[in-house]
């Protein structure tokens, strides 16, 4: 009797121990995320596969960034920004709709009344992401392998592995009447151990992937009854779609090796010798990859599924994140833009600016450094927010739906044998061709043809500024070249950004400025850079 009550004892005690250790995992991982709300990720970010769920759909239905306009807008930098996700499903998942701004002002107002609900139930929010955790695990980036394509060829001998194992038991059950067939048994035993061992390799690549699809299943199983203002619907009938996976897939070890005593060893070792003679971790696995292969569009649903909770949790922590954002207003299709206030989240105290646009295109004119480009950078991006996370980093911001498209950031490809202006020409021809499409497009361009002479630099930049801001295109330009701004006076609403010099000392004020750029301080600004008094007054010569 007392023996029984010490057995109870030692599993009550183990009982309690394993929850004590759950409840304290739980508190730290409750006060994990608690500290990441509403701020910036410490991590490292593996793009490359970050980047997998979107090259597994490389086109929107609407509209995808161009890599040109990515690397224009530092669009890398911009996600790692705003990046707030707990899964590594919904990162991807957020990535690839960054890169996808959409049309459908529907799906935007759906994403913001989910933000909202995460952000007024920090109970349910918490739970969820406690729930999110479990797929944080860089392993979890592998699941999108398995959503596209042959996932793994059959070997062409393998229809005659039935036979073989057909073979193999017919000689297991005469061998008591026919002692000889044992000796015979030891070809299908070291042909099998063989086979066994070579598909170890197979089940080695899905290492990842499988038990990670296991873990979004069982999560997906668990957030369906949680109430979410989500479409659960087909959540749940992947679910149900992807059970024979989950049981045939207890089967396979995946690399997991004996662990315990001495009799748990002997019986580990003693089933695999079992399912190597009858080849049962080659048959699950072939049979496995068959049903993921007919399940592909099962395992997207879910991913979009996880991704679609974890982004809108992560757009509330962005908003909590920055006192300065406000919900995008969609106007109707024509050439109009309202920005309050507006601000670059890259820029570290970025000074605010305000503009109307009504009817015409913008040319902003300014010295380097003076903020022309950064506030064209200002203006795509926050395009880009609108039209992805429905967030805005401004006070108000008005827009009509557009394809966002630029030549900011052009590289002089050497190895290719292609000159800056030749590589100029190939993307402003993009851009011509895209002003005919039918739809609203925003073009955003810095500096247009600085890689030729300046005379015809001028002649060709008004004559292509003039085609791309026909019909309700947008056309947001800086230049350095005043007499653009003669030449496109009754197209483009003139800016500019100025600095002063006091005390020998440059001040950059940041802020746009209606008008033409009055001043010239190029001059001026090599004076106070000490140099030689007859180069500036040559200078001041020429240039006046």
């Amino acid at each position: 009797m007392l023996y029984l009550a010490a057995i109870g004892l030692i599993v009550l005690a183990a009982i309690v121990l394993l929850a004590n250790s759950t409840q304290k995992k739980q508190r730290k991982q409750l006060q994990y995320l608690r500290d990441a709300w509403g701020r910036e990720k410490k991590d490292s970010f593996n793009i490359e596969r970050i980047e997998q769920f979107l090259h597994l759909n490389p086109e929107g239905s609407f509209h995808t960034l161009a890599a040109q306009t990515k690397n224009d807008i530092d669009f890398y930098p911009l996600f790692c920004c705003v990046d707030r996700t707990t899964s590594k499903v919904g990162q991807q998942y957020l990535f690839y709709k960054l890169s996808n701004p959409t049309d459908d002002t529907s799906e935007l107002l759906q994403l913001h009344e989910q933000a909202l609900f995460f952000a007024a139930n920090p109970t349910q929010r918490e739970e969820t992401q406690l729930q999110l955790l479990k797929l944080s695990s860089d392993d979890a980036y592998f699941i999108t392998t398995l959503m596209h394509g042959s996932l793994y060829a059959r070997p062409w001998w393998y229809t005659w592995l039935v036979f073989d194992v057909a073979l193999t038991i017919a000689m297991l059950l005469l061998a008591p009447l026919y002692p000889a067939l044992l000796v015979w048994l030891m070809a299908p035993f070291a042909l099998n151990l063989g086979l066994h061992f070579w598909n170890k390799n197979n089940t080695y690549g899905f290492i990842k992937s499988f038990p990670q699809l296991n873990v979004l299943i069982n999560l997906c199983k668990i957030l369906v009854t949680k109430k979410l203002p989500c479409n659960d619907a087909e959540a749940v009938a992947s679910i149900a779609a992807l059970k024979p996976f989950q049981r045939k897939r207890r089967l396979l070890s995946f690399g997991q090796s004996a662990s315990g005593s001495e009799t748990e060893q002997v019986f580990y070792y003693f089933i695999e010798l079992v399912k190597a003679i009858f080849l049962v971790d080659i048959f699950t696995f072939f049979s496995l990859v068959k049903e993921l292969e007919n399940k592909q569009t099962a395992i997207q649903t879910l991913f979009t599924y996880v991704g679609t909770i974890d982004m809108a949790i992560s757009v509330a922590s962005l908003r909590a994140g920055y006192g300065h954002t406000c919900q995008p207003h969609f106007l109707p299709a024509k050439k109009e833009l309202f920005a309050k206030n507006i601000c670059h989240p890259l820029v570290e105290n970025c000074i605010a600016n305000t503009l109307n646009l009504n009817g015409r295109g913008v040319l902003i004119t300014g010295s380097n450094m003076s903020g022309k480009t950064t506030f064209l950078r200002t203006i795509a991006v926050n395009v880009l927010l609108a039209q992805t996370l429905y967030t805005c980093f401004a006070e108000k911001f008005e827009i009509p739906v557009l394809k966002l498209f630029s030549s900011i950031r052009i590289d002089d490809s050497l190895l290719d044998g292609k000159s800056f202006y030749f590589e100029e020409v190939n993307i402003m021809a993009g851009l011509i061709n895209e002003a005919t499409s039918g739809c609203q497009n925003m073009f955003i361009l810095d500096e247009v043809f600085k890689g030729t002479n300046t005379v015809e630099r001028i002649a060709a930049a008004k004559a292509i500024l003039s085609y791309l801001n026909k019909g309700n295109n947008m056309v947001f330009v800086s230049t350095h070249d005043i007499e653009l701004a003669g030449l496109l006076d009754n197209e483009y609403n003139l800016y500019h950004f100025a600095e002063t010099i006091e005390n020998d000392e440059l001040i950059f004020d940041h802020t746009l400025k209606n008008g033409a750029l009055k001043t010239r301080n190029a001059i001026r600004i090599l004076e106070i850079s000490g140099y030689p008094a007859e180069i500036i007054e040559e200078a001041k010569r020429l240039a006046f």
